[in-house]
């Protein structure tokens, strides 16, 4: 049976004014609220508003389905509110299960991720899937700056009226001259007729009714009467009402039906004492009087010309106060109390040219804003325009206006009978409606409820929305009254009388939803004679709320931001108030926030604030999900709501959901996301959150298996300890640090980011704590982890966090770069002179023996101490790694920190050295030993807090699967290269093969990175412990833990940070630094002060991000997440040009295939003869071709020179469509290309002997293309344009987004998996031999892939088993070089396909050492390739052919010459490669010519899809 939550109109009672019109009867004290389910139950519920109603809720169900939820054993739930008293409030439950069929369950929302694990493990074996089309390759994190408009919901003027003047000129008995009245006529007033009591006492009671109908609307205001007045009793009204008033609006009601009408001259019409003359008052003085902000309502005939008076002196007082104000803006050279002295003199003189008695006023309004506005901020209602005078039917009373205006419903019902066909209905009967205004389940509770529902709606939809928040949503009792005067203008035109307003509202008299309030008032009516003779007789309810929810559905069904807002929405916050149509109503205002930023808008403009404020202190677990939803999208649109969500202690009720873990994932994050919004920049949300346990909640958490949960868990403790000391302190205290250190290596990218913003956020504010200095420092140093990430998302993020550490220690980094660039400056003068040397002696430079290096060394006093071997050498040699990082985000990041600190350079040491230039800058020799941390003085090994622990030695670092290398590479054991920790510069360390073959060269980036070489075995000596299970305290006093990495020595943070601090190590380059290439010229290094100053200047120039601390949107970026739809689709668009579209594709696709297929057996049946060249194109750089990738659907062919060119030929029609550069090094080359994704959106994922790995985007066109992503493929050897790492292969594996990649490094070879999903390497794979990978090929959607090497050793690998024993099997049958290794699934995907230099090609399949077939080719190969479906090979040669075999070796056919090209032989053959379907060949020469071949005589040579 399902809770319900029976909420009362008082418990939604907020000063916007929505439910004034349901809340009419008061009482003192405390609102009784009696829900009659079984009788008996009695619950009181304190009003928030002080607006203390009594409110008789009778909770009839139709089905009668009420039943009683004992709880606390006596039906009382007690909820403390924000006036420490006791809400008691009885939860009903009945059987009204989601009425009308909306049923809201944990499925209706899901999150992302949960559609992406749904996605991942249906499509495992699906080759559509596609790969980098997440959030973040999208954006790379970054928020769109282009955000959507907050609307002006919140009335910052917000106000109430305070004070009511109500003025009667009625002289009942003695009618006014000048109109002359019908027989009979309308004589009442406030619904009682005069005529039947003594003038006096009618008159004191009217004046009393007035006051009574005026309480219902706003209870708490200051009523005055001022009955038959004078002049000067009008006065002393209003001055008295305004100066108890003060800045609060004051109502003035002004009934003139025993006066004349108004003047012509702006006057009203009042009495002398003696009742024997009718004195004028003006406009102008009620207006001095009144002052501002003020509401009138003026109740007479003509009423439009006091309006039209109102308006004229309003301009004129507004043009006389600006003169005014900027005549005292000139005079601000006198004291404040002088100014303020002549703004009253001159304010009583300009009163006093119009009216004697302004003087009095200014003494009351001299408080008042310049910024004021009679026009603005005043609100007038009149009951008719300036030439009519009030109707006189008798069946009505004489106020009509006023009892609309006051009386809405009584006087609705009466004008209702009077225009229906209706029998039997007296207006004794309407004046004896069952129940009462407040109580929703009576016949007049529902009309009345009915009636502010329809009134509201019409407001919304008719008037601009900034003109509604004034009126509607800024004041009760004005809100109240506008809503009354749509009423009274429908009346009171059926009485040929226009009611006026200032401001005008558009006419409303004839809007649709009048015809909905007719529907309602008469099936109310029609009951009446039944329920008035049986008061025991059931009261049928109106059907108007559900008809009105299915409206709103059928909006949501076809509705969109292009169309006109739903009419329905503030009927749907109406329905928010019944307990029965709750649940619905929430759940389809749920659907509406979900279609976007625009709709929260919409939803905020029209009040949905206050009501889901107050559900928070529901009890009801039905609502909690899409409450919980609601929040969330209105905090993704509007995040000033934090403080009042802190105010009403709502933070309780979202953690209370966050602590429950049986609570589902999608429920708890966004509950943290709620969370971490009261915590951004809001110091009250922090320690509210603080205070309310939220850290230990969310620490509890980080192991949830949602990546969703555990991403928001930690950017919600983010935002509690940002900027917030004793939140620090409590996360440190709980070792928040420690187990975040722990999701740097998380398996999703989102939460590694997160984790980095984190800690970044910790850092700061450890000024005097030498606990939290050493903490700091060493989180800075384990998130040296990142470096190696795949992700530049996550990398960007290390950048900011690293920019803190910058922040708060900045005097030491400016000293470790200043030792820098003085050593620089040294190995700079020293390489020219030995570079003059070797130019006068005219021998070709070379590379300096280690004797030279040594004399480099002994001529330094920085090696083997300063600061650069300190922790802030360290830190800072990481950054100056991450400013040639592939990806240009964070590239930037790191050179703007680089730049700030070398701006706290003098102009001296700018002259002296080169810090950022664009020649090599070898750091070699720089002493940034870990051996040298103990005896720096930075406190880092030997602190008394936060210290890292015991050595570290080769054992302790290099587990047996991970070691990214042994050596570090010098023979000489007294060098303190050996010990170095960080390299600045991308020069690799010496090949361990060839000790006297040193790596150097030049960069193209300013800034000079750390090579990731591994120090393996050579950090014996240094104190850095990452396998402890806890870090050593030492001989620390205070006993507090560092960061604790618990992780074993073989496992994930241990290795990867092992691996990492080994590979931030200095080159072991020695001597000269080779020329720098830019733009493949060559020129010699400068030596002289003046070019390094300029190179200085230059780049510095350059760099962007001058802050002095760079800031994180990763927060900003995350939380799009909930601004976008989240709620389950309901179905396809299948109308839609991406649905059509994406259809056409899928066919075309499908066709495509099946006619390969046909294609394919002709083949087999009847072997082509030839291959008929089909296209013959040339790439206008002249550069060898070395790449070709055939697009799997389109006519696309994707070629790469030797070089870093990119181009994208349509082959049908010999066309170039797009080139572009990919970005690699000057004198490094592309030497792998794939396409990736074969469905959209296609990609180009490429490998450069540079070492990185570039993904690009919408190559088709240069208005479209962009790099997805960049990577160093083996970040523990960077490199240079001039010394590359080798022939960096790569493979992608698409069927379940793995890159492989192999190249030559200075260590033992090895194959590395990349993750793209997860965006990490997920595992080394040890080849176990010397020679290098030449090539590689994967089964598809199976786990063996092989591999081809230099010595023509081929091996199979099985990425299951563990890295040194993935190789499954060998064959070395070949004795040359592999050209190329293939897996077709035309053969079952496990056999391999080899062709070696030699032109030998076998076949050998899984689990035999030996070839089933071989085919022997008496040409030497350049090229090999073999087709995915049909039996070909094909083999090109330098010899300049191609031929092309079956499996059997039977040749097919060969190319020699060009068809149509005068008969010129073909180019010598540099690359091969058929289609992925087709049977088409492309072959590329090193004449930069292209081919196209088509073996395929049925098919079309020109298909135009």
């Amino acid at each position: 049976m399902e809770k319900s939550y029976n909420f009362s109109s008082s418990n939604l009672v907020n000063s916007s004014g929505l439910h004034n019109s349901i809340n009419s009867n008061n009482v003192n004290g405390v609102n009784n609220i009696n829900n009659n389910n079984n009788n008996n139950n009695n619950n009181n519920n304190n009003n928030n508003n002080n607006n203390n109603n009594n409110n008789n809720n009778n909770n009839n169900n139709n089905n009668n389905n009420n039943n009683n939820n004992n709880n606390n054993n006596n039906n009382n739930n007690n909820n403390n509110n924000n006036n420490n008293n006791n809400n008691n409030i009885n939860n009903n439950n009945n059987n009204n299960k989601n009425e009308n069929g909306s049923n809201f369950n944990n499925t209706n929302i899901i999150s992302h991720q949960q559609v992406k694990k749904k996605e991942k493990y249906s499509n495992n074996n699906n080759k559509n899937k596609s790969f980098f089309g997440e959030e973040r390759h999208k954006d790379n994190a970054t928020p769109d700056l282009q955000r959507t408009k907050i609307a002006k919901w919140r009335m910052r003027e917000r106000m109430k009226t305070v004070s009511v003047a109500l003025v009667l000129c009625l002289n009942i008995g003695v009618d006014p001259p000048d109109v002359i009245k019908t027989f009979p006529c309308a004589r009442m007033e406030c619904w009682f007729d005069p005529s039947t009591q003594p003038p006096q006492k009618a008159l004191d009671l009217i004046g009393k009714t007035l006051q009574a109908q005026y309480e219902k609307w706003q209870s708490k205001a200051r009523y005055k009467q001022s009955l038959d007045p004078t002049v000067e009793e009008v006065k002393k009204l209003c001055l008295s009402l305004r100066r108890n008033a003060k800045d609060e609006r004051v109502l003035f009601h002004y009934n003139g039906h025993g006066v004349p009408k108004p003047t012509t001259n702006g006057e009203i019409w009042v009495f002398n004492r003696n009742f024997t003359q009718y004195i004028p008052l003006s406009i102008y003085e009620l207006q001095t009087w009144m002052g501002t902000p003020s509401i009138y309502v003026f109740d007479c005939s003509a009423a439009g010309l006091i309006i039209n008076w109102f308006n004229q002196f309003a301009e004129q007082r507004d043009k006389e106060l600006e003169r005014f104000s900027g005549g005292n803006n000139q005079n601000n050279t006198t004291t404040n109390g002088n100014t303020n002295n002549s703004s009253n003199n001159n304010s009583s003189n300009n009163s006093n040219t119009n009216s004697p008695n302004m003087g009095s006023s200014n003494s009351v309004n001299n408080n008042q804003s310049s910024s004021s506005s009679h026009q603005r901020d005043c609100i007038l209602l009149a009951a008719c325009s300036a030439n009519e005078i009030l109707p006189m039917n008798p069946d009505f009373p004489a106020d009509m206006f006023t009892a609309c205006l006051t009386t809405p419903i009584r006087i609705a019902l009466r004008w209702f009978c009077s225009h229906s066909i209706l029998t039997g209905i007296t207006a004794d009967m309407l004046d004896k409606i069952p129940g009462n205004l407040s109580s929703r389940r009576t016949p007049l509770g529902e009309l009345n409820w009915i009636f502010t529902a329809v009134t509201d709606t019409i407001a919304w939809n008719v008037l601009p929305r900034h003109l509604f928040q004034k009126l509607f949503r800024q004041d009760l009792l004005v809100a109240s009254l506008f809503r009354n005067y749509l009423l009274a203008e429908r009346i009171m035109r059926s009485a040929n009388c226009t009611p006026i307003s200032c401001p005008r509202l558009p006419p409303t008299y004839q809007h649709a939803m009048w015809q909905a309030w007719d529907l309602a008032a008469d099936l109310v009516i029609s009951q009446l004679p039944t329920l008035l003779a049986d008061p025991n007789a059931e009261f049928k309810s109106s059907p108007f709320f559900t008809e009105q929810l299915t409206a709103f559905e059928v909006w949501l069904e076809f509705g969109s931001e292009q169309k006109d807002p739903p009419a329905q929405l503030p009927i749907v916050l109406q329905v928010l108030l019944s307990q029965a149509h709750r649940l619905r109503a929430l759940v389809l205002l749920g659907k509406f926030l979900d279609l976007g930023p625009w709709a929260v808008n919409l939803a905020l403009c029209v009040g949905i604030f206050p009501y889901v404020l107050k559900l928070l202190q529901s009890p009801a677990g039905d609502l909690r999900h899409i409450l919980v939803f609601i929040w969330a999208k209105i905090l993704a649109l509007d995040k000033s709501c934090q403080l009042d969500l802190v105010k009403e202690n709502g933070h309780i009720y979202f953690i209370s959901v966050l602590s429950s873990p049986q609570i589902p994932a999608d429920q708890r994050t966004m509950s943290a996301f709620v969370l971490s919004t009261i915590c951004n920049n809001c110091r009250p949300g922090q320690n509210a959150c603080l205070i309310g346990n939220l850290l230990p909640i969310c620490l509890s958490q980080l192991n949830d298996p949602d990546p969703m949960v555990r991403r928001w868990m930690i950017l919600c403790m983010a935002k509690m300890w940002e900027n917030f000391e004793e939140a620090k302190w409590a996360a440190i205290k709980e070792n928040a640090h420690e187990k975040l250190c722990l999701l740097l290596t998380d398996i999703s990218p989102e939460v590694r980011a997160s984790a980095v913003v984190a800690l970044g956020e910790l850092i700061g504010g450890a000024e005097g704590s030498e606990q939290r200095t050493n903490i700091e420092l060493n989180l800075a140093l384990t998130l040296a982890v990142i470096t190696a990430d795949c992700s530049p998302m996550v990398r960007k993020e290390l950048v900011i966090s690293l920019s803190r550490i910058v922040s708060s220690y900045e005097s030491n980094f400016v000293q470790v770069a200043q030792e820098i660039a003085q050593e620089e400056r040294l190995r700079a003068v020293l390489e020219a002179k030995r570079l003059e040397e070797l130019r006068k002696s005219k021998k070709r430079p070379s590379v300096p023996k280690i004797s030279d290096a040594d004399h480099l060394n002994n001529n330094s006093d920085l090696y083997g101490n300063g600061s650069q071997s300190s922790v802030y050498g360290c830190l800072w040699k990481i950054i100056l790694n991450l400013c040639t990082d592939p990806f240009d985000q964070v590239a930037n990041r790191a050179q703007s920190i680089v730049k700030r600190i070398s701006s706290k350079f003098t102009m001296e040491e700018l002259m002296s050295h080169n810090l950022i230039n664009r020649t090599n800058f070898n750091y070699n020799n720089l002493n940034g030993s870990i051996n040298g941390l103990n005896s720096s003085g930075s406190g880092f090994l030997n602190s008394s807090n936060g210290n890292l622990g015991g050595s570290v030695n080769g054992g302790n670092l290099n587990s047996s699967n991970n070691n990214l290398g042994s050596g570090f590479g010098l023979n000489n054991s007294n060098s303190s290269i050996r010990n170095t920790f960080v390299n600045i510069s991308r020069i690799t360390n010496r090949d361990p093969r060839s000790p006297t073959k040193t790596k150097l060269g030049t960069q193209r980036s300013p800034i000079l990175t750390s090579s990731t070489n591994n120090v393996g075995n050579n950090l014996n000596g240094s104190q850095l412990n990452l396998n402890n299970n806890n870090i050593n305290n030492g001989n620390n006093n205070n006993g507090n833990n560092n960061i604790n990495n618990n992780i074993n020595n073989n496992s994930g943070l241990g290795n990867q940070l092992a691996n990492t601090f080994q590979s931030l190590s200095l080159s072991s380059g020695l001597g000269g630094n080779k020329t720098n290439k830019m733009s493949q010229s060559t020129s010699s290094m400068n030596t002289s002060s003046q070019s390094l100053q300029n190179d200085f200047l230059m780049v510095s120039d350059l760099m962007p991000f001058e802050e002095d601390e760079l800031y994180s949107d990763y927060y900003e970026w995350s939380c799009n997440y909930f601004s976008k739809p989240m709620m389950q689709s309901t179905g396809e668009d299948f109308e839609s040009f991406e649905s059509i579209e994406k259809k056409w594709k899928r066919q075309r696709n499908e066709m495509i295939i099946q006619e390969s297929k046909e294609a394919v057996q002709n083949i087999i049946q009847q072997p082509p003869k030839s291959f008929s060249q089909m296209t013959i194109f040339a790439e206008p750089n002249g550069q060898p071709i070395s790449h070709l990738q055939f697009h799997p659907f389109d006519n696309i062919l994707v070629v790469s020179d030797g070089l870093e060119n990119i181009s994208v030929w349509n082959y049908d029609e010999g066309q170039r469509i797009n080139a572009f550069n990919n970005c690699n090094m000057p004198g490094t080359r592309i030497t792998s290309m794939k396409l990736v994704n074969d469905y959209d959106p296609s990609m180009i994922i490429t490998a450069a002997d540079d070492g990185v790995v570039r993904i690009w985007r919408g190559y088709e066109s240069n208005d479209t293309l962009k790099m997805v992503s960049s990577w160093r493929a083996f970040p523990e050897f960077a490199t240079n344009g001039n010394d590359p790492i080798g022939r960096l292969i790569l493979d992608w594996k698409g069927d379940s987004g793995l890159v492989l990649v192999s190249g030559e490094t200075p260590d033992s070879p090895k194959i590395r998996i990349w993750d793209v999903e997860r965006e990490l390497g997920v595992q080394d794979i040890f080849i176990g031999t010397e020679s290098v990978v030449t090539c590689m090929a994967n089964e598809k959607r199976g786990p063996l892939f092989s591999a081809g090497f230099s010595d023509g050793l081929v091996k199979l690998f099985d990425q299951r088993m563990p890295g040194k024993y993935s190789c499954v099997s060998t064959l070395t049958e070949h004795k040359s070089y592999i050209v190329n290794v293939s897996m077709p699934a035309s053969l079952g995907g496990k056999t391999v396909v080899s062709g070696s230099s030699t032109g030998e090609i076998k076949f050998w399949q899984h689990s035999y050492e030996c070839s089933s077939t071989t085919i022997l080719n008496n040409d030497v190969i350049s090229s090999f390739s073999v087709h995915e479906y049909a039996p070909l090979i094909a083999c090109g040669s330098q010899n300049q052919r191609i031929k092309i075999m079956n499996f059997t070796g039977e040749e097919v056919c060969t190319i020699r010459y060009h068809d149509g090209f005068l008969g010129q032989r073909i180019g010598p053959v540099s690359c091969v490669a058929f289609h992925p379907y087709n049977i088409l060949m492309g072959a590329g020469a090193t004449d930069s010519i292209i081919s196209i071949y088509n073996g395929d005589s049925k098919s079309k040579s020109n298909v135009d899809w």
